[in-house]
């Protein structure tokens, strides 16, 4: 088994995204807000300072998602497959994250298998 942890820049990507693992057979995924931290320390460190330019310089705090998912470690390469169809090329700015790990030990994960 593996983690999949992706950093979604544009939250327009999200749902298709996930639609996509659906179609392809991977059952589960956690989404949650995140934000970098650039913006969290903006405020508080001159040295963050710089990323606040990040901000779009109206003082909102832009959001990513990221989307956590456990899948066998024969779909790992079409997890990222996926998620690189719907973003495009990942090594281009604001665009996002996308890992995976080896998860030693997991429990509860059964019922996404069924």
């Amino acid at each position: 088994m593996e983690l999949i942890l992706a950093v979604i820049e544009n939250p327009d990507f999200v749902r298709p995204i996930l639609s996509k693992f659906y179609e392809e057979g991977i059952p589960g995924a956690t989404v949650i807000d995140g934000r970098g931290m650039g913006h969290m320390m903006a405020d508080k460190t001159s040295i963050f300072s710089r990323f606040s330019d990040l901000t779009g310089g109206d003082g909102t705090i832009n959001h990513n998602n990221i989307i956590f998912t456990v899948v066998e470690e024969e779909k790992v390469d079409k997890t990222f497959e996926i998620i690189e169809e719907e973003i495009g090329n990942l090594e281009e700015p604001d665009t996002g994250l996308v890992l995976s790990a080896p998860v030693n030990k997991i429990s509860g994960f059964g019922t996404l298998l069924e």
